[in-house]
């Protein structure tokens, strides 16, 4: 069942009397059928006369961002929600990647002829909001019961090769299986290197999508082999049980995207043989460096627990391993491969540094109180001062203060 939002309704009724025919289409109506909450919100606005028309009627509900006038959509901020709005349109293929293609609006357009567009059947349905009736012309709804992924044109489908990724995400957050003529097809694609065309920030998207979305990411991950993804992606392979992995750190989730992202990726480098390695790969599909520098990170210290639990367990290591990553990341890596490490768990927060390192007790203003002028061997001074706090030579600034003026002539000289 449908259930159209009632924060939509005087925005419908709007576009109504200026004598539109809105439709909500793609992953609204996908999801609506599968009882999936839903935040992302397309409405596709036929029989209206150009653009600025339908401009003219969405700017009286909120504010309005026009970033893809190009291509005929507008967000409009409206209750709290981001609503994307277009027109119908067609699309011609003119050049090589995700966006080498002409496109042209046509409010006219039947709803068959622009859903022909679309990637997927699951993806090419819509609800006409004056009719309050499904959509379907291309059978996605049953192919959504018989949990099956099949393309809407098979001449359209090779145009873009972000298609191939994309399927892999569907298959494995709705548990679908492929048809074998997608399957061909995307092979093909790979075969050619047209995934090579696309920007990193749209291979990203969908990797997010697949790794944070699905209760089941290796339904996916075993998919790039199938798909021939393969032949960019070789890293993904079930090597040391790296999908069943994946699939526990699901549960594992901090409810922070990015965090989260961030462990999951570290999942997958964890038994890559170089930081270089683990660079290129993350390189292929990914130009956020505080992530990349992240995942680096953590792979650097990935065996840091193993280490700790195999010798006593001195306070002090605890402390000086918190400056370098942070050991709730590491926690959580560990027991996504089975590892418990409880009492360095307890340890950690018993110290206060499972999420984050001591703050120092020293600072320059110190040094300078102490008469010395601003140089390079200030870090040099406080580097060795924080180490002295981390093995509780003081434990606060008064103490810190008199351990530093005993020893600041050992640590100039």
């Amino acid at each position: 069942m449908i259930e159209i939002p009632k924060f939509l309704e005087p925005i419908i009724t709007a576009l109504q009397n200026g004598g539109a025919s809105p439709v909500l289409v793609g992953g609204f109506v996908r999801d609506s059928l599968l009882g999936i909450a839903i935040k992302d919100i397309d409405i596709e606005v036929y029989n209206i006369s150009d653009f600025d028309a339908m401009i003219k009627i969405l700017k009286l509900f909120g504010s309005i961002n026009l970033v893809g006038k190009s291509f005929g959509i507008l967000k409009l901020s409206y209750s709290g929600y981001e609503l994307d709005f277009s027109l119908p349109r067609l699309e011609k293929k003119i050049g090589p990647g995700h966006k080498g293609f002409d496109v042209f609006l046509d409010p006219k357009l039947s709803f068959v002829e622009a859903a022909a567009r679309r990637d997927f059947t699951i993806n090419a349905m819509g609800f006409d909001l004056n009719s309050h009736t499904l959509l379907d012309p291309y059978n996605g709804q049953k192919d959504l019961n018989n949990k099956i992924l099949t393309y809407v044109n098979k001449e359209t489908f090779i145009e873009d090769p972000l298609r191939v990724l994309r399927a892999v995400q569907f298959c494995a957050r709705f548990e679908l299986s492929s048809k074998e003529e997608l399957i061909e097809l995307s092979r093909y694609i790979c075969e050619k290197g047209l995934i090579k065309e696309l920007p990193k920030e749209r291979m990203y998207e969908e990797f997010s999508k697949l790794l944070l979305k699905s209760k089941k990411p290796s339904i996916g991950l075993a998919l790039f082999e199938t798909f021939g993804l393969t032949k960019y992606f070789p890293e993904i392979s079930n090597k040391n049980n790296l999908f069943e992995h994946i699939d526990v750190m699901v549960n594992l989730k901090t409810k922070n995207s990015k965090r989260d992202m961030v462990l999951m990726l570290s999942l997958i480098v964890f038994h890559f043989s170089s930081t270089e390695d683990v660079k290129l790969f993350l390189q292929k599909f990914l130009n956020e460096t505080q992530i990349i520098k992240e995942v680096l990170n953590l792979y650097m210290y990935r065996y840091a627990l193993n280490d700790l639990a195999q010798k006593p367990l001195i306070n002090y290591d605890i402390l000086l391993l918190s400056t370098k990553t942070i050991i709730q990341n590491l926690l959580i890596l560990g027991q996504a491969q089975g590892k418990d490490f409880k009492e360095i768990k307890r340890r950690a927060e018993q110290l206060s540094v499972l999420t984050c390192k001591p703050k120092p007790l020293l600072y320059g203003r110190d040094l300078i109180e102490l008469g010395l002028n601003p140089s390079t061997l200030f870090s040099t001074i406080l580097e060795a001062a924080y180490d002295a706090q981390l093995q509780k030579n003081f434990t606060n600034t008064k103490d810190a203060k008199i351990w530093l003026k005993n020893h600041i002539n050992t640590l100039i000289y």
